[in-house]
């Protein structure tokens, strides 16, 4: 998926867990973010 490009071969640093929402942040300052809502997983790449 060209959505996460961007995050492909980057070495993954940290992942953040929150109440129904990861947060995982990768080399080059870029950060992947996913949330669970209404039984549904939802993804956002940052930049993307």
């Amino acid at each position: 998926m060209a959505k996460f490009d961007g995050i492909v071969g980057k070495a993954l640093l940290t992942v953040e867990e929150k109440e129904n929402e990861l947060t995982l942040v990768f080399a080059d300052n870029r950060f992947l973010f996913v949330k669970l809502h209404d039984g549904k997983l939802h993804s956002e790449s940052v930049p993307e």
